[in-house]
């Protein structure tokens, strides 16, 4: 135990002394006033004596003891001392559904420890990297903020954001669905007709049934372009304009051709015959062939193409095959969700020359197949691929179903007349 100096007992001692003095008035006479005032003053002695005491008793303490230290063991209650924590800002955590591919996350992430790095991950990809963070650069709400535009996919996304501070790293990982609604893409028309030749016989129904087509589609939004009695330069050079054209994710794009058409039976392809194209089979020069437009046509940047050929007939596979594959295996008519990867199709005629109609007003029998499916659809939510199929199976003869360039297996091409544009 700690013992009291003997200066401070030496004082205690005499301040007895005095106060005994004081009562007695023996020694010292002292009026009522002046004992007061003595004993203010004894007090204060008293008090500082005391206090000089508790000082140095205080930084004998201090000098003697050790630094207390407080250790965890619990590594669960460790690692969330240390670890950084995640808000989305968009899309928030909660929304599980987007209905675009193309996204920008914002993330807000609040440390203790600094943040060193940051990594993001979309379907096992690293997007990227992210260091060096600036506090003044998070508006002084977060430690580190993350804004990036990341490119989905139709279907689920993974999403992995890994964390790491001075102390210890966090990975955190969400899923997003990405559903494409039919009402946000938007559906383009490229229509030629050709009935005035230089070479070849006129003829009376491709520019007409290219007209009624334009207006049954414009009728329901269509961005429209006709294109009537071109040249073979100027519709190849129509077509490479569209290679060049932007488009939208998702975008439609229907090609209707119109007009003669001649066959090689010994290579089967077909070849459109244009306003200046010479009539003589082994000419070949001045035709374009259905490979050639095919292959244009596959390099135009909208992601779903169907091309309609009332011509002649080419390459391709029996549509009554087609339609038996579809009945195996039917489409949800009512789906919203639209194809992913690309599509790329095209419907042909069967016939060795273009098909007129019976009369001056009926149109051929292709045009007329397609014209009576638009209407159709126009009742119909959201038609399916095997309803436009199905619709051309009645047309004498049969039609041919070609799938070519960057088509995705398995893929439809779901027309929708009445998307928003």
């Amino acid at each position: 135990m700690e013992q009291m100096p003997m200066e401070v007992v030496s004082l205690v001692v005499l301040i007895f002394f005095v106060l005994r003095l004081m009562d007695k008035n023996r020694y010292i006479n002292v009026s009522l006033n002046n004992k007061k005032t003595v004993l203010l003053w004894l007090t204060c002695l008293i008090v500082c004596s005391f206090g000089t005491y508790h000082q140095g008793v205080s930084q004998t303490f201090s000098g003697k003891s050790n630094a207390l230290e407080i250790q965890i063991n619990d590594p669960e209650l460790s690692n969330k001392s240390v670890k950084p924590t995640i808000r989305w800002i968009y899309p928030l955590e909660s929304v599980k559904t987007v209905n675009k591919e193309v996204v920008n996350l914002k993330l807000g992430i609040s440390s203790k420890s600094p943040v060193v790095k940051v990594t993001l991950v979309v379907n096992n990809q690293v997007v990227e990297v992210f260091e060096n963070f600036s506090k003044a650069d998070t508006g002084y709400l977060f430690d580190a903020w993350l804004e990036k535009t990341v490119q989905l996919q139709t279907g689920s996304n993974d999403l992995q954001l890994i964390v790491q501070n001075e102390q210890g790293a966090l990975k955190h990982q969400r899923k997003i669905e990405v559903q494409i609604s039919a009402s946000l893409h938007k559906n383009h028309a490229l229509i030629f007709g050709i009935d005035e030749y230089e070479s070849w016989d006129d003829l009376q129904g491709p520019v007409r049934d290219a007209d009624r087509i334009a207006r049954v589609l414009e009728e329901s939004g269509f961005n429209i372009e006709i294109v009537r009695n071109t040249t073979t330069f100027d519709l190849l050079s129509k077509l490479e304009e569209y290679v060049v054209k932007e488009f939208q994710p998702y975008d439609q794009l229907f090609i209707y051709f119109s007009g003669h058409g001649y066959f090689n039976p010994g290579s089967g392809e077909g070849y459109l015959v244009c306003k200046n194209s010479v009539n003589i089979p082994d000419a070949n020069t001045t035709y374009i062939s259905y490979s050639a437009i095919k292959s244009i046509v596959n390099n135009i940047p909208a992601q779903h193409i169907f091309i309609l050929m009332d011509a002649v007939k080419g390459r391709g596979e029996p549509l009554s095959e087609i339609l038996a594959q579809l009945q195996e295996q039917p489409e949800d008519s009512n789906s919203t969700v639209m194809p992913e990867g690309k599509t790329r199709l095209g419907i042909l005629s069967s016939s060795l020359r273009y098909e007129q109609g019976l009369s001056h007003n009926a149109g051929s029998p292709l045009s007329r197949a397609f014209i009576t499916y638009l209407r159709k659809s126009e009742q119909s939510e959201l038609p399916s691929w095997g309803d436009l199929l199905m619709e051309f199976e009645d047309v004498d003869p049969t039609p041919i179903y070609v799938e070519f360039g960057d088509h995705s297996a398995g893929k439809g091409f779901t027309f929708k007349p009445r998307s928003g544009n």
